[in-house]
């Protein structure tokens, strides 16, 4: 059993440390790191499967094949790591191995009960594609190189780059428009002067056909070679050519580049709708309280992959990176629905100071937060900070959230636990900082009830520091109380002691 345990100590560190990594490249999207990958790989996708594509139709010249070759093998192994990103990040396999082996105390249906998400991932849609895709990789399965070509159908992965793109064009419409016709006329322009000084000197330009086709290839690329000028006047021609190409292909670049950078940070600042988050947290208000909240958030196994939406009315907050960022006032039904609150996990609902308010004001806006998230979802967790002990009893009576803390109460009673017995606040320190707890239900430990002695001989090595009657938490339980499926027990993390 205790090697069982070590090793899967060992697992749970190496997924989590493995887990937050992917989780930054593959889907943290309030991540600049997650949209910088995204871009390269979408691109190197295309590129690869332009290149399949080509190839079936023989239109790769010999020279140049070996290195389409390479390339598409390197896509193939950027699909690979995605992949196993993907397969890590479906669930946490330690995490159910732990908690199928306590209930059932069969190694192998335990294995296979963690196992389950695992393959439910692999059946996955996009799970499928991407086997088939690499399946070639294999000498003995060169012959299905040709499946490579359905990893064109992996661009699903990046409708947010798509939908950018689109987004990006519709803003600066306007200003490509303009840019297009400027490229137009320049182009025409361009053509006529070389047609004029080189079609009775160059036997390569017979019409204006031929001169527009060469003066379009010297904007666009550095040429091909086929056609070259044979007079002074007309490589004077070519060289402002390249030189007005390059000067309007920098602009179109630099106004796409500048529209989806802008683009980024307004999701990022929250000048967008969020309609796609779903299991998320959402923090209503902000305060000095907010940065602590999602340092705790993201230093959490269970959490880290949870996306969090700050909703404030200050533009000058300084918000973790990490959060995404919807200015505007939690006590609208509109705003709270941008954010999709109805598909939040959890709803922390701060005290948010602005001028002009008291103590009172900020409360009763905390109180009408929670009425109407409460109003439009009944699955969140909603916690709410109170300025005032009475106006938090009032809350507390009239049931407005799940949890009601009042602001400094905390902080209040540490220090005077510190006055009474001094060396009481190393110990309470200690639980703050470093002491994970974990509230399993009791339903998942064991099939059938038993007392908490029983418990205890069966799991050994956990320590179990209370137990939920309801909604009743008792602390330190007598040995004899009993526990049934309904109740949960509040574990101490085994690599943790007090």
């Amino acid at each position: 059993m205790k090697k069982y345990l070590k090793v899967l100590k060992i697992l749970k560190k190496l997924g989590y440390n493995a887990g937050w990594i992917y989780y930054k490249l593959l889907e943290d999207s309030s991540s600049t790191v997650f949209y910088i990958y995204n871009l390269f790989s979408f691109t190197v996708i295309i590129l690869s499967s332009t290149l399949i594509i080509l190839d079936l139709i023989d239109a790769i010249p010999i020279a140049v094949k070996p290195l389409a070759e390479k390339l598409v093998d390197f896509a193939t192994y950027v699909i690979i790591f995605e992949w196993i990103g993907r397969f890590i990040l479906s669930s946490d396999f330690s995490e159910d191995f732990e908690k199928a082996y306590f209930k059932y105390r069969n190694f192998k249906k335990a294995f296979w009960v963690a196992l389950r998400p695992k393959w439910q991932y692999i059946k996955s849609f996009y799970s499928v594609i991407d086997l088939l895709a690499v399946l070639y990789i294999f000498q003995p399965l060169r012959i299905l190189r040709i499946l490579a070509i359905i990893r064109i159908f992996r661009l699903g992965f990046y409708r947010f780059i798509l939908e950018g793109f689109i987004e990006v064009f519709k803003e600066n419409l306007s200003q490509l428009t303009f840019l297009i016709i400027i490229f137009t006329i320049f182009l025409i322009f361009m053509s006529f002067l070389i047609f004029t000084v080189e079609h009775k000197f160059n036997p390569n330009i017979k019409t204006f056909f031929d001169a527009f086709y060469f003066t379009f290839i010297s904007l666009t690329t550095v040429g091909y070679g086929d056609i070259t000028p044979q007079t002074y006047a007309g490589r004077i021609v070519v060289v402002a050519t390249v030189v007005g190409g390059v000067g309007l292909f920098s602009l179109f670049t630099a106004i796409l580049s500048s529209g989806f950078i802008e683009y980024l940070e307004r999701i990022r600042k929250g000048m967008v709708e969020f309609k796609t988050l779903k299991n998320h947290i959402v923090i209503c208000g902000w305060n000095e309280t907010g940065r602590y909240i999602v340092k705790e958030i993201r230093k959490n196994p269970k959490l880290f992959k949870k996306h969090i939406v700050v909703i404030t009315q200050h533009e000058g907050e300084n918000i973790p990176k990490e959060c995404f960022v919807k200015f505007g006032d939690p006590t609208k039904e509109d705003t709270l629905l941008s954010v999709n609150i109805t598909l939040a996990d959890l709803v922390i609902i701060l005290a948010e100071k602005k001028e002009a308010l008291n103590e009172d004001t900020i409360d009763a806006r905390s109180s009408l937060v929670a009425l109407l998230v409460r109003s439009l979802t009944s699955k969140a967790f909603i916690i709410a900070e109170y300025l005032k002990e009475e106006n938090a009893k009032a809350a507390k009576k009239r049931h407005l959230a799940n949890k009601i803390i009042i602001a400094g109460e905390y902080l209040g009673k540490l220090i005077g636990k510190s006055v009474i017995q001094p060396q009481s606040i190393e110990v309470l320190e200690e639980l703050f900082e470093d002491i994970n707890l974990k509230i399993i239900p009791f339903g998942e430990l064991s099939e059938t009830p038993m007392t908490l002695e029983d418990l205890l001989k069966r799991l050994g090595y956990i320590k179990i520091i209370g137990v939920y009657k309801g909604r009743k938490l008792i602390l330190s339980p007598p040995l004899e109380l009993t526990l049934n499926q309904n109740d949960r027990v509040v574990l101490l993390d085994e690599g943790k002691s007090v």
